[in-house]
């Protein structure tokens, strides 16, 4: 597939990670810049997203997609266009019970060294899944998508490539082309059905290193500042879905 609608479906923003510099409706308009048709703010257990939001991607040319990422038993998945409440599908069990055709469930960074990864769950819960992700974060001699490869060939599910962006620098490193109209159903069902290709490039192992840093050292800040409020405020601004 050489043509499609650009598109980054897993971006995190400072709505509800205060340490990220840009906000949904910055990233929108960076995106509309450089070419992207479909974006999804998936924040941690937080959906942000509202019609305004959803109208303003519109007026730049951009279908936003509601998602979410999802602590599942202690593991990260991807989940769009969910229509139940977050606190339903913190489990294997409640995403098998909630789960309906209208989402696209998606399996991020799955065997990367991390205690949030999917890793093993993957194998055992495969059939809630819809697609791989195919993550920003490699270089060409340390590339944990290898797995991810072989694992969606092997069952048959499409990858997605992502940005998983935090910091500005990871935005545009990897991306998706859908073969789709610009709309929800029509974005989510081209994935399903496989019409969808990952753009992206190794990093440097220093430029790998410096975001890894930098992200560390973001998230651990925000944590000393809630921990040093006297009284700490929701770490997390809850959106009113569609």
């Amino acid at each position: 597939m050489n043509a499609g609608l650009r598109a980054d479906l897993h971006i995190h923003t400072r709505e509800a990670e205060p340490f990220i510099r840009y906000s949904a409706r910055e990233v929108i308009a960076r995106a509309a810049r450089e070419g992207y048709r479909v974006l999804s703010i998936t924040n941690h257990d937080t959906l942000t997203f509202t019609t305004d939001l959803a109208a303003f991607a519109r007026d730049h040319g951009i279908v936003l997609i509601p998602g979410i990422e999802v602590t599942v038993e202690g593991r990260h998945v991807l989940i769009y266009n969910a229509d139940v409440e977050i606190d339903k599908i913190t489990t294997f069990a409640g995403l098998r019970h909630y789960r309906t055709p209208e989402w696209l469930v998606v399996a991020p960074h799955p065997f990367f060294p991390s205690s949030y990864s999917l890793r093993e769950k993957l194998w055992h819960e495969i059939e809630l899944f819809d697609a791989i992700e195919f993550s920003h974060f490699y270089t060409p001699r340390v590339d944990f998508n290898r797995a991810a490869v072989k694992l969606a060939r092997a069952v048959g599910l499409p990858l997605i490539g992502t940005s998983d962006s935090h910091l500005d620098e990871q935005f545009g490193t990897t991306f998706s082309l859908v073969d789709a109209e610009p709309g929800v159903e029509s974005v989510l069902s081209a994935i399903k059905a496989g019409r969808v290709s990952v753009v992206s490039r190794p990093l440097s192992l220093t430029r790998c290193l410096s975001i890894l840093a930098r992200h560390k050292v973001g998230a651990g800040w925000e944590r000393a500042r809630t921990w040093l409020r006297p009284s700490p405020p929701s770490p997390q601004t809850i959106f009113t879905p569609r």
